[in-house]
Order: C-alpha cells, then sequence, then structure tokens
C-alpha cells in the first residue's frame, strides 16, 4: 500500500505529498475499533466489515411473511428479507423471524448478493443452530451505544394473507422499535460497533421489534415493510437511550455523553426532557420511540412544554381513551433534530390543517391534509425540482401534540407512512385504538384502528445527502456543494479559516471528505446493485484532482 501511494504521489505539489495524502487515509479510517474473532468462528481468510457508519445513513427494508402462515404459529418466522434501498452506507440483516430482525451496517461489499439474507423465505440466523456462516454476518452490529435507531412503518395498513385461529387476519398496523441493547437481549452474529469484536450481539447491539398495533389476540409480533435510520452521537447528535421510570431524575443506559441525565426527569408517569439551551418552540424537534425489549410493543410521543417535551409511553392495545393509563415499560430513546441540521426537510406539523408551525427546507417540501388523520406529503430534490421517491429516502415521524383534557401528557396516537406512486407523495397516517369489538375493524381481532389528526414531527433522510451537523462543504456560501466548492478548497488548501468544513480553523483533507460526501452530484444510493467508495478510492480521486484534472461530477 505505501509503495503504491509512493508512485501515485509522482507529480503532486510538495505542499501536499505523501503525507498529506496518509493524513487522507488516517481521517478516512479513525473511527472503527479493532477488529477481532475472539470465539474463533471467522473462517480462514475471511474479509472485514464494510464501511463504519460515522454519519447519518438509513435503509428501507422490506419483510414478507410466507402467504397463508399462521400469525404468530406455523410459517410465522419464514420471511423474506430485503432492502430495495440504502444509503449512503449499505444495510444488512444477519438474522430474522417473525418481529424480530438483527440489522446491521456497512457489508463488506454490498455489490455481492451474499452480503445480504437469502432471497427466499425462511427463519434465518447464520452461525447459530447448525446454520452455516454467512457474509451477511460481515458487517456492523446496530447499537445501542453508538447513537439514536429510528424506526418507521412504510406500511399505512397491510394484508399479509395470514391467517389466526384458523381465519384470515386481514389488514392490520404495525409499530416499530429498536430495542435498548444495554440489556444484551439482543441476537445475531456481526463486528460489534463498541469493541470491533465479532459476536453474537452483547455490548449495546440491538435487535429491531415489529408489533401489530392494537388488540392482536396475543399474538404481539408481526412483519411489515420499515424505514430505519441511524444518527450517530460521534457526529453531534443529541439523544440518549433512557431507563424506565423511577422517579425524577432519569438513568441513561446509553447517550451522547454530553447530554446530562438531570435534562430528563420522570413526574406522574411522563418524562419531561428539557435540553440545556434549548427552546422546543423554535429551536428544533424531539423524535422518541419506545426501547422496550419485550414483543409486547409500546407507542411513545413527545409534546412540545414550557421550552422542553412531555414524553409519554403506553402499549399500543391500550384502548383506555382518556391516555391515562401508561405503560408498565416506560423504556425510551430520544433524539434531537434542530432546525438548522444541515440538509433538513421537515417540520412540526399541525395537525388540525397541515400547516406549519415551525419548519426547515420548506421551499423542497409540501404538505397537505388529506382527511382526518391522513397527509400528503411532497418532498423534492431541489426547490422547484422534481419529485422524491421511495429509493430516494426515507421519513423519520414523531407525534407532537398532547392528550386532550391533559396538561402533561403527550398523545396517544401513533404514525406510519407509504409512498404512493401514483402521486408522487408520502402519504402519513395517524391512528388511535378508538374502540375494541367494532364493525369498523379491519381484521378480524375487532379493534378498530381510528384515523385521527395529530400534531407530529417529520424529517426527510435523504439517502445521498443525510442530514448533519455543523459546518459544510458549501465553502462559496451559494446555497449548495459543488465542483466550484471544490476548486475553492484547492486554492485554500493549508490556509488557517480558509474552506473550513470541519470547524478546525484550517483547510485540510478532512474538509476534501465533507466536501466528497456533501458534494450536489449525490454520493450513490447504495443498495444490493451499488456501492460508496473506499477510502482508498477517495484517496485516488483525490490525487487525480490535485494533479490537474478537470473536476468531474459523478450522476446515479
Amino acid at each position: 500500500m505505501i509503495n503504491s501511494l509512493k508512485r501515485w504521489s509522482c507529480g503532486i505539489p510538495t505542499a501536499l505529498g505523501l503525507g498529506f495524502v496518509l493524513s487522507i487515509i488516517s481521517v478516512a479510517s479513525a473511527q472503527p475499533p479493532v477488529i477481532s474473532d475472539p470465539e474463533g468462528m471467522l473462517p480462514v481468510g475471511t474479509e472485514t466489515p464494510g464501511t463504519f457508519p460515522e454519519t447519518v445513513t438509513s435503509a428501507n427494508v422490506n419483510f414478507a411473511p410466507v402467504a397463508g402462515s399462521v400469525l404468530g404459529g406455523s410459517g410465522s418466522n419464514s420471511l423474506l428479507a430485503t432492502f430495495p434501498s440504502a444509503g449512503p452506507i449499505a444495510w444488512t440483516d444477519v438474522r430474522h423471524n417473525e418481529g424480530d430482525v438483527a440489522l446491521a451496517i456497512g457489508p463488506f461489499d454490498p455489490n455481492d448478493p451474499s452480503y445480504y439474507p437469502p432471497a427466499t423465505h425462511g427463519e434465518w440466523k447464520p452461525l447459530a443452530d447448525g446454520q452455516p456462516f454467512s457474509n451477511a454476518t460481515l458487517a456492523w452490529r446496530v447499537n445501542s451505544y453508538q447513537g439514536a435507531l429510528l424506526a418507521t412503518v412504510r406500511h399505512n395498513g397491510v394484508d399479509n394473507l395470514d391467517t389466526s385461529s384458523g381465519s384470515p387476519v386481514g389488514i392490520t398496523n404495525g409499530v416499530a422499535n429498536f430495542i435498548d441493547g444495554t440489556a444484551d437481549f439482543a441476537q445475531g452474529w456481526g463486528f460489534r460497533m463498541n469493541d470491533g469484536e465479532f459476536r453474537n450481539g452483547g455490548n449495546g447491539s440491538s435487535d429491531l421489534i415489529m408489533g401489530v398495533a392494537g388488540f392482536d389476540n396475543n399474538n404481539h409480533e408481526a412483519s411489515f415493510n420499515i424505514a430505519a435510520a441511524m444518527f450517530p452521537y460521534q457526529e453531534g447528535w443529541q439523544g440518549a437511550w433512557v431507563d424506565s421510570d423511577t422517579g425524577g431524575e432519569a438513568v441513561f443506559n446509553a447517550s451522547n455523553p454530553d447530554i446530562p441525565t438531570s435534562s430528563v426527569n420522570w413526574s406522574g408517569g411522563s418524562a419531561q426532557v428539557l435540553l440545556p439551551g434549548v427552546d422546543s418552540a423554535n429551536d428544533g424537534m424531539l423524535f422518541v420511540a419506545s426501547s422496550n425489549s419485550s414483543s409486547m410493543t409500546q407507542i411513545a410521543a413527545g409534546a412540545p412544554r414550557a421550552g422542553g417535551w412531555d414524553v409519554t409511553i403506553r402499549d399500543d392495545e391500550d384502548a383506555d381513551t382518556s391516555g391515562l393509563t401508561l405503560s408498565g415499560n416506560s423504556r425510551f430513546q430520544f433524539l434531537y433534530v434542530p432546525y438548522d441540521a444541515n440538509n433538513l426537510v421537515g417540520g412540526y406539523a399541525d395537525g388540525s390543517d397541515g400547516s406549519l408551525n415551525k419548519s426547515a427546507g420548506s421551499d423542497r417540501f409540501s404538505l397537505a391534509r388529506n382527511s382526518d388523520g391522513e397527509y400528503a406529503l411532497t418532498v423534492l430534490d431541489s426547490p422547484g425540482g422534481a419529485k422524491l421517491n421511495e429509493d430516494n429516502g426515507m421519513l423519520i415521524l414523531s407525534v407532537a401534540s398532547r392528550m386532550a383534557g391533559t396538561t402533561d401528557k403527550a398523545d396517544r396516537s401513533f404514525l406510519s407512512y407509504e409512498y404512493d406512486p401514483n402521486s408522487g407523495d408520502f402519504i402519513i397516517q395517524s391512528r388511535e385504538l378508538a374502540a375494541t369489538s367494532s364493525p369498523n375493524s379491519e381484521n378480524q381481532f375487532g379493534d378498530w384502528l381510528k384515523l385521527r389528526d395529530s400534531d407530529f414531527y417529520f424529517a426527510w433522510v435523504d439517502f445521498a445527502n443525510p442530514l448533519s451537523l455543523g459546518f459544510t462543504a458549501d465553502f462559496d456560501n451559494d446555497g449548495d456543494v459543488d465542483g466550484d466548492d471544490l476548486i475553492q478548497w484547492k486554492s485554500e488548501f493549508g490556509v488557517n479559516g480558509g474552506s473550513d468544513a470541519d470547524g478546525d480553523g484550517d483547510s485540510d483533507g478532512a474538509d476534501f471528505l465533507t466536501w466528497q460526501r456533501q458534494r450536489g452530484s449525490g454520493v450513490p444510493v447504495v443498495t444490493s446493485a451499488t456501492t460508496v467508495p473506499e477510502p482508498a478510492t477517495v484517496v485516488i480521486g483525490l490525487l487525480g484532482l490535485l494533479v490537474g484534472t478537470s473536476v468531474r461530477r459523478r450522476h446515479r
């Protein structure tokens, strides 16, 4: 590698040289832990995991049960898992059964189908119960210690053609969340983000849990299409995994270390979140989710009040329409997204009419209320540009209204969305369990999951140009990141206070890497058929630019 770099360095201005190239490599690979295989489970000559997630990354994941399976019974674990789109890093699945999935980020070779789950129905758990090793395990297991993990259901009601008690189930709605991995309940082989060890779960590894919303005849778990996102704490995102209600100051099982536990306090069964220096009315949005590890799923909501938020957790099958019955397991996680986050397209929607109380990127989206509890969101690739679809990104959603008749309880509704290819809109729905044994039910369980207006937070997470914090690579301040910014970076390389994208006071290789990630031509969307440049590829491309080659923009 070093010899190759010496050959490449010929003709590079001495102000840059080999030391600069090596610094680029150091910046690109400084964060991942050293990998190891303490249990000797990796085959000889096996590759390492792929790209380590240092920035926001997300994925759309589809789970299809085999037709005719029994919900919670025969055939229910026979899933087909696919990853239609993701980015800027690929995601994969290292174990799955009904309602329980071990996701991972950064497979070694995202172009090779063997680094994804099988393209057939089945219960899948490589390296367990006699199942053989799989290349899909060569990835980083999602981890509570490393950041926020949010899941959104991408089906506004679905009939999986399954049965229960010998009859068709009908249409069900779903809820989904990631479990608090600090309890070490998660399984699934992969490289742990904390210590680099190739293990079967443990040390913060988190699983995705999916369940039937409302009454389900004690079946609980189910499978749906979902969207998942990770927001790394090391990038500066504020968030925490909060332990169950202990009264008074909260206990964090994991968090961004800059957030004091005194910023979250329990009172009357709800948690009050008051982040230092943050005004909930003007500064940003709080996305909350249950983090309970049980298959009995909960719903979570965070209503802004007095500069902070009231967070309330309820069992999703709770039929107490007063909203006063709270969950006995109140673990939750939260993520704070400031309105000045880079690339933010989102805001705080008034559920009564679809208007915006506060927003960012408003020239790139429109939101309209279609009917009770249903909203149409259009997302554009640029102001006045083309509509984006679900291959381009995903939504994170969080209920932000207060329960009627209360002063300190967030609402009891839950959210989902589904892309409509006919209109090009994302259809967001807000529902609550309104009645049981109801003629309005769409399934055999008899529950009525009524569409009802709710205030909510939403944010678009773009696969090519995800949300980020702090400085950007828009060096010429013209509102985009493109080849002109690269030209300015080259002219100011090594200058203190020059093209500085990371706030360290100078213009260097780290700023180029930020440009490379943020450039307007886009990082390729990662699916099983595409890949993201590895550090060596970045170095080669950079050297070409520095020796005088023309600036060429990459197109998907």
